[in-house]
């Protein structure tokens, strides 16, 4: 059963039917966000109801856009593991340190989540073509789930899009650009192709449903703690998404009564030295964020120039009492080798960003070794191998006995 009754604009307040295609036209800088009927969900709708569903993000259903289930497109995508990462957390000083490890997702990556909700909408919408610009991860989950749901897919990526994720958009059949020029143009490109194709723009919070995607990881979270919040919450934000998704579901299950904490989650905010615009708006006390004109990252994530979500991250970071930092590429890769030695889990260089800040924020006091931790693991180390220094082993012949 469907409980959203609308969208609506975080700013003015615009309000918007969701039963057709909605672009985000507001030019006050708001979000365009799905609401639902909380009081409707509040008298139909038990934890123990969202606890009995299906393995997947899916299970939240009540507080997700889809009106029809037959219009679903899934690949098995959410319900990743939360795991507790106590010999890291023991190196770093810290005692209830969890990774959520999103590359477990079908295509490697948190992107799977967004995707996942936006084509299952826009296939229940009617929409056949829509376009997007993406650094990697997003062009190769948005492509094959186009391709799962016999939708026609245009990415525009960077030309130093990883090899996996160009694999990905490739074997899908989907078509895609690398841009030519400053990577910061590239959402421009693509508004101008919609104008000339009336084609669906896809891109980061141009439209409502890929933000209810991401959003379960933040009810994922809350249930796995047994209904209650962390402390702090560190993500690796290139547009903002994902974090902005996470504190969406943690007002929403705090309003509809089902989280018993009174914990309120600090949001730590994480970006390369190379691309911090976030950051640098942080810094300044500025409440948006200015274009970063020379991006200097290791390819993959993190480098979203103009960050469309920057006025709601600096806003949940600093209602929460959290911060922004930002870490060097080597800091990054270092922590993600940690945390392959230490807990097994291979994470991209991006997501360990967040690790690298964790030292730093436990050094410098503005994280509570005592407190409960979660570092996003936003992507699988596979997708990005391509980053890592290259390594060769020793060989052995059939006849060699090893040392104990």
């Amino acid at each position: 059963m469907a409980y959203i009754t609308h969208l609506e604009c975080t700013t003015c307040g615009t309000k918007l039917p969701f039963d057709e295609p909605q672009n985000n036209i507001c030019t006050d800088g708001g979000i365009l966000e799905a609401r639902y009927d909380e009081d409707r969900i509040c008298r139909e709708v038990s934890r123990d109801d969202i606890a009995n569903g299906p393995s997947s993000l899916w299970r939240y259903a009540p507080v997700l856009p889809m009106i029809d289930e037959a219009n679903i497109v899934t690949l098995g995508e959410g319900w990743t593991p939360l795991i507790h990462a106590e010999r890291l957390g023991e190196e770093l000083g810290c005692t209830d340190l969890y990774v959520k490890d999103e590359g477990r997702n079908p295509t490697g990556a948190f992107k799977d989540r967004g995707a996942a909700m936006v084509v299952s909408k826009m296939k229940e919408l009617g929409i056949k073509t829509f376009i997007h610009n993406s650094s990697g991860n997003a062009a190769g989950a948005l492509s094959l789930y186009a391709a799962r749901a016999g939708l026609d897919c245009v990415n525009i990526v960077p030309d130093d899009i990883l090899p996996s994720c160009r694999q990905q958009v490739a074997l899908s059949g989907c078509r895609a650009y690398m841009m030519k020029g400053p990577w910061h143009e590239s959402g421009r490109l693509v508004a101008a192709n919609v104008v000339k194709h009336g084609w669906f723009n896809a891109g980061t919070l141009k439209e409502p449903y890929r933000l209810e995607g991401k959003k379960t990881m933040g009810c994922e979270l809350a249930e796995q703690f047994g209904w209650d919040f962390p402390d702090v919450v560190l993500y690796p934000t290139g547009g903002g998404l994902g974090a902005i998704g996470i504190f969406k579901a943690f007002a929403e299950f705090e309003r509809l009564g089902w989280v018993d904490s009174k914990r309120k989650p600090r949001l730590v905010a994480v970006q390369y030295e190379g691309c911090a615009p976030i950051v640098r708006a942080y810094r300044e006390g500025k409440d948006h964020a200015e274009a970063w004109l020379d991006v200097q990252v290791l390819p993959g994530g993190l480098k979203s120039a103009t960050p469309p979500g920057d006025r709601r991250v600096l806003e949940i970071v600093r209602e929460t009492g959290g911060t922004c930092l930002t870490v060097t590429g080597d800091e990054a890769l270092e922590a993600a080798a940690d945390l392959a030695r230490t807990e097994g889990v291979f994470a991209c260089p991006e997501s360990a960003t967040t690790l690298a800040a964790l030292k730093k924020l436990l050094v410098e006091g503005a994280v509570d070794g005592s407190e409960k931790i979660v570092s996003m693991i936003t992507g699988a180390g596979v997708k990005s191998v391509d980053n890592f220094q290259p390594v060769s082993l020793p060989t052995i012949s059939a006849n060699e006995v090893l040392e104990g």
